[in-house]
């Protein structure tokens, strides 16, 4: 070996160069000890000693700069283990050949030190250049196969004295991970990462047994991904990797195509974006079959358990919101879609909020919720009405009624019956009434100061309204609040208060007096079986069920998104809300004292900014809902059509396999325009969820097969089961979009009319 040298990476190279070297003379000069020792026995045994010299030499200066520097905290040990069985095995050796035990000096040169110098190359494993070849080879492979993850870390550079990787004593690698509190963690077994990884796949058998799907958070090596695989070879696995760095370092370790290639892997997520997380599992959830795992890879919980935790929490709100969503939607599919288009009348007629963007700006939202806790501030919230905007988050009007407080603004979303018989009573016609096409259609039918926004997900207003630039679209969480926060701070509140939230069940209510649409019976069973907890607001717990939870945690990742805004809590009971301040109201009174909000605030605000839709766009709005019974048509015309070619394609596939594939291709082509139909969105998926989330489902399988007759067979059992439950929904489609050609062609009637008489 060379001169001494302080550059690590290439210190611990060219020893990795020499050692094959080494550990083969190792054999060689042992053997002459078992011969007669000659003149040139002991020259080969000085040559010998001057290269374990050497090696030991530069292991010093190695271990020196590490102690110095701080750095590359895991072959620290390493080289400080070698260097103190180096100084031992010599002097062993050379007692051995002073005493002309030379049987045994060649014993300890072949058996001992040979060993020693293996188990160095082993620990130090793959020169660097090798790691950065595999590593481009690696990250090739990512563009291929996972663009997303290869955007996240192409432009990343590995942080190698923190992630370190190292080899275990049967030669694989291994990762050490230094934390930022410089504690040192190995991410597997020392000895044998496969036994390890193998013995976790068998604890966690219960939790995999009788699923379809495995979120696993962490990647690390692949060691457990491989092991579940292969017990597991017909589950499809989601992996999470948090840890952009501890990807890179995997990344100079293994082989990315030959592990990828042994594990039947559905998503890649890589980093710690909250976005694309939640993206993912809604992605998931919607196109995977059967029921879903959620595991880790047990060194995780040393890595970080705080985002071990958050990611198993999201998953599972993620999933079970998807299930409920999904279940609602498919009772009330007809029923909302008929409120969308119903109440387009309206839409034409009423203006958006778009006007009223940062017009409130200096004055404090108080957003009022339902919850049995409204009670004990109804007093000071009374008073509060003079100096903060009262928004009344959908039925809490009428708590807010049954006390005599009129709100500024009432904020409703929901699409049911039962949000219908609770405004059914209430004499609120003349408060101004901030709505969503989603919104059951007679409930707005005699209001007189309407005004409304959109929601992202709601694909049927996307068409029939047709979506511009500047038009105000907010999220929608499973709960009017959120459209409330979202409305507040859109309209320019920096300060939102929170009264009635209590998202759980504090006592023996789930509502505050006045609250009539839900019945005692019904009450008192949603409390009987509300069999979770969550932590309040007084530092205890409250009953809660998952539905609540789901809710509460919906809220909370809606306020984290606005870290700008104040958020204040003032539920005396109700849970404790992530990213909100408590405060009592009486002190939100006291503070807000000098600030004067007049009655007819919101009346003057829209009187002020809201504007209607111009002429053109109620006319594009017209055009596009007067076209529908035309195109409606036409789709149901070519789905008979494809359904006729159906018919005959199980014979043809048996009979006449080449003509089986043409009609298939013919299929296919009339097939995709329907798909790619905007109608298809708006109206189709609305009306039948799951079955179109059924075939979404299915359509991998019938992509992938290449039997000609189990295709055909799928063909007709996917596409011809999906197109069957589009027809039979189409009489009732027809009817609605005719009654809501109707109320539009009526309405436009009264428009012109109350013109005229002007």
């Amino acid at each position: 070996m060379g001169g001494e040298t302080f550059e690590i990476e290439s210190a611990v190279d060219e020893i990795i160069r020499f050692l094959p070297g080494l550990i083969e003379a190792s054999e060689d000069v042992s053997d002459i000890f078992y011969e007669s020792v000659t003149e040139q026995s002991w020259q080969m045994f000085g040559q010998f000693v001057q290269a374990m010299d050497d090696l030991y030499r530069a292991s010093k200066t190695i271990h020196n700069e590490l102690v110095q520097s701080g750095d590359y905290a895991a072959i620290h040990p390493v080289f400080a283990n070698f260097i103190s069985q180096m100084t031992e095995q010599f002097e062993t050796l050379n007692s051995h050949v002073d005493k002309e035990e030379y049987v045994q000096a060649g014993d300890h040169i072949r058996y001992e030190l040979a060993s020693l110098f293996q188990h160095l190359k082993s620990f130090l494993g793959d020169e660097q250049a090798v790691k950065e070849r595999r590593f481009a080879a690696n990250l090739a492979f990512l563009e291929q196969h996972f663009a997303y993850v290869y955007e996240v870390v192409r432009g990343l550079k590995p942080d190698r004295s923190r992630y370190q990787v190292t080899y275990t004593r049967n030669g694989l690698p291994n990762l050490c991970v230094l934390t930022a509190s410089n504690q040192k963690i190995n991410i597997y077994s020392n000895y044998d990462p496969y036994h390890e990884a193998e013995r976790w796949v068998e604890s966690i058998d219960d939790t995999i047994n009788g699923k379809s799907n495995v979120l696993v958070f962490g990647f690390g090596l692949g060691y457990h991904l491989l092991q579940l695989n292969r017990k597991y070879p017909e589950h499809q696995l989601v992996i999470f990797e948090p840890d952009e760095q501890l990807l890179l370092a995997a990344m100079e370790a293994v082989d990315f195509q030959e592990l990828f290639s042994k594990i039947n892997i559905k998503l890649f997520i890589v980093g710690w974006n909250k976005t694309l997380r939640d993206s993912a599992f809604y992605y998931f959830a919607r196109r995977e079959k059967g029921e879903t795992a959620i595991t880790a890879i047990p060194v995780y919980d040393k890595l970080d358990i705080r985002k071990k935790l958050e990611f198993f929490e999201d998953a599972k709100t993620a999933i079970m919101l998807f299930e409920v969503s999904t279940r609602t939607r498919n009772v009330f599919g007809f029923q909302w879609l008929q409120n969308k288009l119903y109440n387009l009348a309206h839409i034409m007629n009423t203006p958006s909020i778009r006007g009223l963007q940062d017009k409130l700006t200096g004055i404090t939202a108080v957003i009022v919720g339902a919850g049995p806790s409204l009670e004990a501030d109804i007093k000071n919230l009374r008073k509060l009405k003079e100096h903060a905007l009262i928004i009344a988050a959908g039925t809490s009007v009428q708590s807010l009624m049954h006390f005599n407080i009129a709100p500024h603004l009432i904020v409703s979303v929901d699409g049911s019956e039962a949000n219908y018989d609770a405004f059914s009573h209430l004499d609120v016609n003349d408060v101004p009434f901030l709505y969503n096409p989603l919104i059951h259609n007679k409930i707005i039918e005699n209001k007189n100061k309407l005004f409304h926004f959109l929601i992202d997900g709601d694909l049927t207003s996307r068409y029939t309204v047709g979506w511009k630039m500047d038009d105000p679209v907010f999220s929608s969480p499973p709960s009017v609040t959120g459209p409330a926060i979202q409305a507040a701070i859109y309209m320019g509140c920096k300060e939102i208060v929170f009264t009635g939230q209590d998202l759980s069940y504090p006592g023996e209510h789930i509502y505050a007096p006045g609250a009539k649409h839900v019945s005692q019976e019904k009450s008192d069973f949603m409390i009987e079986n509300a069999d979770m907890q969550v932590e309040n607001v007084q530092g205890g717990m409250n009953r809660t069920n998952s539905m609540m939870r789901v809710t509460l945690r919906e809220i909370e990742k809606l306020l984290e998104s606005y870290p700008e805004i104040r958020f204040i809590n003032t539920s005396q009971s109700g849970a404790k809300i992530e990213h909100t301040e408590w405060q009592s109201m009486e002190s939100v009174l006291a503070r807000l004292d000098k600030v004067i909000v007049p009655h007819d605030f919101m009346d003057e605000s829209m009187a002020n900014h809201l504007q209607p839709y111009s002429e053109s766009r109620k006319t594009e709005i017209t055009n596009r809902l007067f076209q529908m019974p035309g195109k409606l048509a036409e789709m149901e015309t070519k789905l008979k059509r494809i359904e006729h070619k159906l018919g005959g394609l199980r014979e043809l596939g048996r009979m006449k396999p080449n003509k089986c594939q043409n009609t298939m291709v013919e299929i296919e082509e009339m097939w995709e325009p329907i798909m790619n139909n905007e109608l298809f969105t708006a109206l189709i998926g609305v009306a039948i969820p799951i079955e179109v989330i059924e075939y979404d489902r299915n359509l991998p399988e019938l992509a992938q097969e290449k039997n000609i007759v189990k295709k055909a067979d799928l063909f007709c059992e996917v596409l011809g089961t999906f197109i069957k439950a589009m027809k039979d929904c189409f009489p009732q489609l027809n009817v609605i979009v005719q009654e809501a050609v109707r109320r539009v062609e009526l309405q436009t009637q009264i428009t012109a009319a109350e013109g005229l008489s002007r």
